[in-house]
């Protein structure tokens, strides 16, 4: 068994030298920060031709270049070719782009790299949904009605006429963050749902396979993050509330869920259930695992994701950590310092602002960003990859920020949310910060009583 390493001697083994974030904009600025305030170390950022002038590279010491293929983030080979040419220690791959491809962590350990995240075998078994599913079932952790596996377009007509029933929910096996999905209201149709979602699963993740569940309506979507090191120590933090989606993509995160019918008994079992599932593989780094849970408080495993995600910085928030600097330091060798009894401090509140018109179907736009001054204040976090004078390329997704507010109460964070959106300020391109605000402000929000068709089902927003 390897011996265990303090945090601190963690520290004194990487300060000085170089560890790649081989990603973009805000979690290549995220992750650099902790790397070099934390550690001491050099944060290195990889850049495509696109990225070169990207606000987001100040936090770096260095940037790789990686030429004019703005889709060159997914290049796992090029990467570390150019990460062994610098003499790079490790590698952390953010999130999106390569951050689950569980190639990633085998290719770097050949190179002689250390990759900031679970090792192979681990991802491949929880990243994969329908392998992460089979095993909850097996563990007697609840999952949603549906296929054993991937399935074709006949076998998925087939689960759905004869087994679950319509709607169903067509999924991609291979990743997350509400791409490769379509809903199915009856089977004329599914073939065109098909069609489409493996297209998007293929572009996205290099892998067409879906597989197929029933849609659930009415429901709230939760999440519980879990932390564990190489020995065997594993924590579940609680709840992030992500119910408020549009078309499956996340747009505002709370934590503790404000929904009334979250009770300790229900977030105990969802903590329980996620770090049984994360100790059963021997999994080590970060992890966020997945629960629908219906308006009548059951609940049902959907996925794990086997990284960083977006809105970690919430649960920062609540508790007073940085969770990429305990990622960081778990990869190296160190014992976990978080505890299952971690204390926390404050209710939390995470916007997504990004350069979407909400006027025009949210339709991404691009172009010169003129005038730019962050918010701030008591109780406020930003995390940000723009700037002013600053061209937004058309390239990339659409984010722009991650707004946080946090204070004694969800009723203290409503409000700090709302100072901070009206003193946000970004001209040239038009931005989701409006629409937040409206958010923020509705009844239906304030009390928690909304699920995931919310937007939907307000015409007003």
């Amino acid at each position: 068994m390897k011996k265990e390493k303090t945090f601190e001697q963690v520290v004194e083994e990487i300060k000085g030298r170089p560890i790649l974030v081989a990603n973009r904009g805000i979690p290549a600025r995220r992750i650099a920060r902790s790397i070099r305030e934390s550690f001491e170390a050099i944060p290195i950022i990889t850049a495509t031709d696109v990225d070169r002038t990207s606000p987001a590279n100040s936090a770096a010491k260095e940037l790789i270049l990686l030429g004019s293929n703005p889709r060159a983030y997914l290049d796992i080979d090029l990467i570390i070719r150019k990460a062994r040419e610098r003499g790079v220690i490790a590698i952390h791959p953010g999130w999106g782009f390569a951050a689950e491809d569980d190639s990633f962590p085998e290719k770097c350990k050949a190179a002689g790299i250390i990759f900031i995240g679970p090792d192979t075998a681990a991802m491949g078994q929880l990243g994969n949904k329908v392998k992460a599913r089979a095993l909850a079932e097996s563990m007697g952790i609840p999952t949603i009605p549906g296929s054993k596996g991937a399935v074709t377009v006949e076998e998925a007509r087939e689960v759905a006429n004869n087994s679950i029933g319509y709607p169903v929910m067509l999924k991609a096996e291979g990743g997350g963050g509400g791409r490769g999905i379509s809903e199915v209201r009856n089977e004329s149709e599914l073939g065109s749902a098909y069609e489409k979602a493996s297209a998007m699963a293929r572009a996205a993740f290099g892998n067409p396979r879906l597989y197929v569940e029933k849609l659930l309506t009415s429901i709230r979507h939760i999440e519980i993050q879990v932390a564990a090191d190489q020995y065997g120590n594993v924590v579940a933090l609680d709840e992030r509330d992500c119910t408020v989606q549009r078309n499956h993509q996340k747009l505002i995160e709370i934590t503790p869920s404000p929904w009334p019918k979250m009770t300790p008994e229900l977030r105990e079992n969802l903590k329980t259930w996620a770090a049984q599932l994360i100790r059963q593989v021997g999994y080590y780094s970060l992890a966020t695992v997945e629960f629908l849970v219906d308006a009548d408080g059951r609940p049902y495993l959907v996925e794990v994701n086997t990284r960083l995600q977006v809105e970690h910085g919430i649960t920062e928030c609540r508790y007073g950590i940085d969770l990429v600097e305990e990622q960081i330091a778990v990869a190296f060798g160190a014992k976990l310092r978080l505890t299952p009894d971690q204390r926390a401090l404050n209710h939390a509140m995470q916007v997504r602002i990004n350069c979407e018109d909400p006027r025009i179907g949210f339709a991404p736009n691009s172009g010169k960003i003129t005038h730019y001054i962050s918010s701030g204040g008591q109780g406020v976090r930003v995390d940000s990859c723009v700037s002013g004078n600053y061209d937004f390329p058309s390239d990339y997704d659409s984010a722009a920020a991650l707004l946080m507010a946090y204070g004694a109460s969800f009723e203290k964070v409503l409000g700090i949310m709302d100072r901070a959106l009206g003193e946000y300020i970004i001209h040239g391109l038009a931005t989701t910060i409006p629409f937040h605000r409206q958010i923020i402000r509705h009844k239906r929000f304030r009390q928690g009583e909304y699920d995931t068709r919310f937007l939907m089902e307000t015409p007003e927003l």
